[in-house]
């Protein structure tokens, strides 16, 4: 199939403005236009056949997609929102980031699960205090948007246009109008939720993945956009990663040609089009992967894959792969890693002997976002109920330093594992387990591993940093919860030092102890009782030598002084990174 214009003249509607001059938006239309292109550049041709009324102006947002923080300040400095943003501020790093998920943009997804007391939301803002699962998540998709928020927005706007969010969800005008929006608060919080979907419904990740038949999407399309609605969210997937796009028109183009009238986030105010060639079931789109990237092609020749994503599912209400209660396996996320290493890191599981695991205990999806110049995304992974698998990640020749965080998510019961720079040539495997975590590499590493767990009254998380972990030697975690224990040691033929740390939110108050630079001889191991933690007394902890001796460890209290003190020896949030 070409992708050439055809024989077909300009689409006999405006299907950018609809014939509204672009007043009122937020930037000065001749820089969109130098930066992103003329409003014509790519339009769809022929005669339209279905129409929603959505267009890009006034209904698309008004910046383009963005994944890092510093794409978000870029953006600030050319638009001016949501606040001005020099360049010198860039170059200090002195600029807010994009406001992260809170409660309420997790509950609007997930319900009210998410809460450690739903029965304690708070009736003004709607917001509550998160399970811990539930901050992991949320970081988790933050760090995964690192590549772009195009599905986000893609349905951020459809729904805004369709009456299925209201305007101060979205921070658009009271008429819906999101021209003019200045992407404060309300718009970054719902385009990220709405972005985490993709995370959490295997039913859109398969739509996504699986495809549909060009022709048919065609045919739903016609069918349906007339009704006024934008039902869909349209997405690409190939092997350069996917994208996400709002279709709301179809023109004729004659000869079984058809284009799809497309708001692509990545080119606020334009009108482009997908091509459709009924007569061979196949089509055609390109689209930079992101504003920032060069040019890339979905075709049915590369063998990418176009499907459709209902409103409806997107919008429902979400499952909840934290929340406590029934286990529904295990979700797998990883941080992006630079494009230039992209070539260099692979991941794959294996089982407890070191062995693949069988593929019929998991299922591997895309990446959720296309690679980028600067970065690459990690593809998803489900694992099923009930399954001890590790997370093998082998390396090449690395080319710039790299860190790497791995999410393992189940209900009630999570792990964690940052790497702040993986090693060259290293073969890495981190066990996940109920109530267990092991680490392990063929080179010299020194990895920070976090347990999570939510009771019904109780929420606690354990964290294990071994600073120098010696090349061969293997790092455990093992947390007994009926007793309050926590054991940490290595298979290490030498000292290593650690610092451990167990925090804690219940109905009695918080707990947050932390145990640094702690000695460990060969064949010892630390112990952490915290069956009497309060907020004021430390738990028990000491070094246990192999005869038995123990040596009591000194537990301090997590400040804020401290923090600022100490702060890359104590756990903190991390993501997005």
């Amino acid at each position: 199939m070409s992708s050439g214009v055809g024989v077909a003249g300009a689409a006999d509607v405006n299907l950018a403005t609809g014939g509204n001059p672009p007043g009122g938006w937020i930037g000065n239309p001749e820089i969109f236009e130098s930066t992103f292109g003329g409003i014509g550049e790519g339009a769809p041709q022929g005669t339209v056949v279905a129409d929603s009324g959505f267009r890009p102006y006034p209904h698309g947002f008004p910046l383009p997609n963005w994944g890092s923080a510093d794409d978000f300040a870029v953006n600030s400095l050319i638009w001016g929102v949501p606040d001005r943003v020099t360049l010198q501020e860039i170059q200090k790093g002195e600029y807010a980031s994009p406001a992260p998920l809170n409660s309420l943009a997790l509950r609007r997804t997930l319900g009210n699960g998410v809460c450690r007391d739903p029965k304690a939301i708070d009736p003004k803002t709607g917001e509550c205090d998160l399970i811990l699962g539930a901050d992991l998540l949320a970081q988790s998709i933050e760090t995964g948007a690192l590549g772009g928020h195009c599905f986000g927005m893609a349905a951020a706007a459809a729904a805004l246009y369709n009456g299925q969010i209201p305007a101060n969800q979205v921070g658009a005008s009271g008429l819906g109008i999101n021209a003019a929006n200045q992407m404060g608060k309300p718009a970054i919080e719902t385009i990220t939720r709405l972005f985490g979907t993709q995370y959490l419904n295997s039913e859109i990740l398969d739509l996504m993945n699986v495809g549909t038949s060009p022709t048919e999407v065609v045919q739903t399309l016609i069918r349906e956009l007339p009704s006024g609605q934008v039902p869909y969210v349209l997405g690409l997937i190939g092997d350069g990663g996917g994208h996400a796009i709002t279709p709301y028109a179809v023109t004729d183009r004659g000869d079984g040609l058809f284009d799809i009238a497309v708001y692509d986030n990545n080119f606020p105010l334009r009108a482009l089009a997908v091509t459709v060639d009924t007569t061979t079931d196949s089509f055609v789109y390109t689209s930079a992967t992101d504003p920032n990237s060069p040019n890339y092609t979905w075709s049915s020749e590369n063998d990418a894959v176009v499907g459709l994503v209902p409103m409806d599912m997107i919008l429902g209400k979400q499952p909840c792969p934290v929340c406590r209660g029934k286990d529904n396996g295990t979700l797998l996320s990883f941080s992006s890693w630079e494009s230039v290493n992209s070539d260099e890191i692979g991941i794959s599981l294996v089982d407890d002997k070191g062995d693949p695991l069988s593929p019929d205990l998991y299922r591997v999806f895309g990446p959720l976002n296309p690679d980028t110049e600067e970065l690459s995304s990690a593809p998803l992974i489900a694992v099923e109920p009930g399954v001890d698998f590790g997370v093998l990640v082998q390396t090449g020749k690395l080319k710039t330093p790299q860190p790497l965080e791995v999410y393992a998510m189940s209900n009630g019961n999570s792990e964690y594992l940052l790497m702040e720079s993986l090693p060259s040539d290293g073969v890495i495997v981190f066990g996940v387990g109920d109530g267990a975590a092991l680490f392990e590499s063929n080179k010299v590493t020194s990895p920070r591993i976090q347990q999570l767990w939510d009771g019904t009254r109780r929420s606690i998380d354990v964290n294990g940093h071994p600073l120098v972990l010696p090349a061969g030697a293997t790092a455990f975690q093992n947390w007994d919860r009926p007793s309050k224990r926590i054991t940490y040691d290595s298979s290490a033929k030498r000292t290593v030092t650690w610092n451990v740390q167990v925090s804690g939110v219940s109905d009695d108050g918080d707990v947050n102890w932390v145990g640094l630079g702690v000695k460990v001889p060969a064949s010892a191991k630390i112990v952490v009782d915290y069956s009497k933690a309060t907020s004021a007394i430390a738990p028990t902890a000491w070094v246990e030598a192999k005869g038995g001796a123990r040596t009591a460890i000194t537990m301090e209290k997590v400040t804020q002084s401290l923090i600022d003190g100490e702060r890359d020896r104590i756990y903190v949030v991390q993501g997005p990174s």
